[in-house]
């Protein structure tokens, strides 16, 4: 039985739509454990303007449409939202939270904007 997103989805999308649920998951878990961090859920959308959210419960969000970029800036992205469940916001502390664990996270995150 198809869900809401893969019922409304273009068929020629649906790749990245199964990419994404198979490879984000598994990218979050390995990370929070590298992190010492704890999240919620984690949800693939068909979110058009933000690659990634994550609620004030820890509970993340990704769209899909992250899977048209390599794999260095999905990895950003999923570090990225992990990162704010410790800090809620674009704080210092938040970016010195990520360069901890990706110090080339600049560089990754110049791909999104390609």
């Amino acid at each position: 039985m198809l869900d809401f997103l893969e019922e409304h989805l273009p068929e020629r999308l649906r790749p990245l739509l199964e990419k994404a649920r198979e490879l984000l998951p598994e990218l979050t878990r390995k990370y929070a454990e590298l992190m010492g961090v704890e999240y919620g859920s984690v949800k693939i959308t068909s979110a058009q303007k933000r690659f990634g959210s994550c609620s004030g419960k820890n509970n993340i969000c990704y769209s899909y449409i992250l899977m048209q970029y390599p794999i260095e800036a999905i990895e950003y992205v999923v570090v990225h939202e992990l990162a704010h469940t410790v800090h809620h916001d674009h704080s210092r502390d938040f970016y010195n939270l990520i360069a901890e664990y990706m110090p080339d996270y600049k560089q990754r995150e110049k791909l999104l904007k390609k």
